[in-house]
């Protein structure tokens, strides 16, 4: 299976968590400036929230792909102020054509003074378990 892991992280919270996914699946993390060069079964994209929304950049990223390159996407993402899932990458990815995972990962990130020290430990364990379940629920 071919699986890739790209992220927009403006702080550092969405790079430590596509850190992890990448670790448990034994694949490099990059950033979404790396373009996709393979048909990719499996691929993992993060970002946050920045002002109500996804990153401009990750928008641009979606905006590439195509369902002849990528058979499924597994969202995830970090975020200081909400407490679900920003659903809008599920939802652009969805309108390419691209069918989205039903294994999705979300969890804190620092910002300023707020949840200092997240991602921690535990939020990255938890990452790298979404990323095996998400695997395994492709085969």
């Amino acid at each position: 299976m071919n699986i890739e892991v790209r992220y927009v992280s403006r702080s550092g919270n969405t790079k430590k968590v596509a850190d992890a996914i990448a670790e448990a699946v034994g694949v490099e993390a990059k950033d979404c400036s790396e373009p996709l060069t393979t048909p990719i079964d499996l691929l993992f994209l993060g970002g946050s929230v920045y002002g109500g929304g996804v990153d401009k950049v990750l928008k641009q990223f979606i905006d590439q792909l195509s369902p002849e390159k990528v058979k499924c996407v597994a969202a995830f993402g970090t975020s200081a102020i909400k407490k679900e899932p920003d659903r809008e990458t599920e939802k652009l990815v969805h309108n390419k054509g691209i069918p989205v995972s039903s294994q999705s990962f979300h969890c804190r990130g620092e910002f300023s003074v707020v949840h200092k020290g997240h991602p921690d430990n535990d939020d990255l364990k938890q990452a790298a378990s979404f990323a095996l379940a998400a695997v395994k629920a492709m085969n």
